[in-house]
């Protein structure tokens, strides 16, 4: 079995620790709000805080995306794909990689795909309009064994469950993200982004999918790390 942890949404709050697992996934907002569209701030942040923090966790690897948040990522990704040269940090950006557990008698092998896009609130970075969004998932490889993405399929973990001004009741994810998961079909699906939703599995078909933000709606962290074996 792989014991994997799931987080996103810390928004720089790295007051926690997480249990021994073989794989730490991040699915975005790493940034502090207050540096979040800096770029020295941010390399700084990576640097002092959040690289340290990652090489300290009881996992062997760590599969990370960006979110909207975390500008330094589309804008300069360069730099912020050289804070994770030599660490146990792997990035991920429209892109796979696959993580391999292999003691004395048995040989796992998974598969994680990981995406930031989001579909268009605003002007935040990995935004863009569902035309786009439609050829940007549709590089999602079938039948991956864990699909990391900043936004919330449609119809899936995507209402508001906390009592804010902004709560309406309806489903906000992205269209094009949950028709993707639904041709797709991904094992496991992490995602983030909507910070208060259901943070219990739920199945969307024969996908499982997770709210894996650890912050509410007024960026306090209040959730707890998710855990699942595979």
């Amino acid at each position: 079995m792989i014991k994997i942890c799931a987080i996103s949404d810390m928004h720089g709050k790295l007051d926690f620790d997480i249990k021994p697992c073989d794989i730490l996934c991040i699915c975005g907002d790493i940034v502090p709000l207050n540096v979040q569209s800096l770029h020295e701030g941010t390399l700084k942040w990576l640097a002092k805080k959040f690289v340290p923090w990652c090489n300290e966790q009881p996992c062997e690897k760590v599969f990370l995306i960006a979110g909207n948040h975390d500008w330094v990522a589309m804008n300069h990704p360069d730099d912020w794909e050289a804070m994770f040269k030599d660490t146990k940090i792997t990035y991920l950006c429209d892109s796979s990689a696959e993580y391999v557990k292999q003691t004395d008698d048995t040989y796992q092998e998974i598969s994680i795909y990981g995406t930031p896009w989001c579909h268009q609130f605003y002007n935040w970075a990995f935004m863009t309009s569902d035309v786009n969004l439609e050829k940007i998932y549709s590089k999602i490889p079938y039948k991956v064994d864990i699909l990391l993405t900043h936004d919330c399929p449609y119809g899936t973990s995507d209402v508001l469950l906390q009592d804010v001004p902004w709560k309406t009741n309806d489903h906000i994810g992205c269209h094009p993200l949950g028709d993707a998961v639904d041709n797709k079909k991904p094992r496991l699906h992490f995602c983030g982004h909507l910070h208060s939703c259901n943070h219990e599995m739920e199945k969307r078909g024969d996908t499982e999918v997770r709210n894996v933000s650890m912050v509410d709606e007024h960026y306090e962290r209040v959730y707890e790390p998710c855990y699942v074996e595979i």
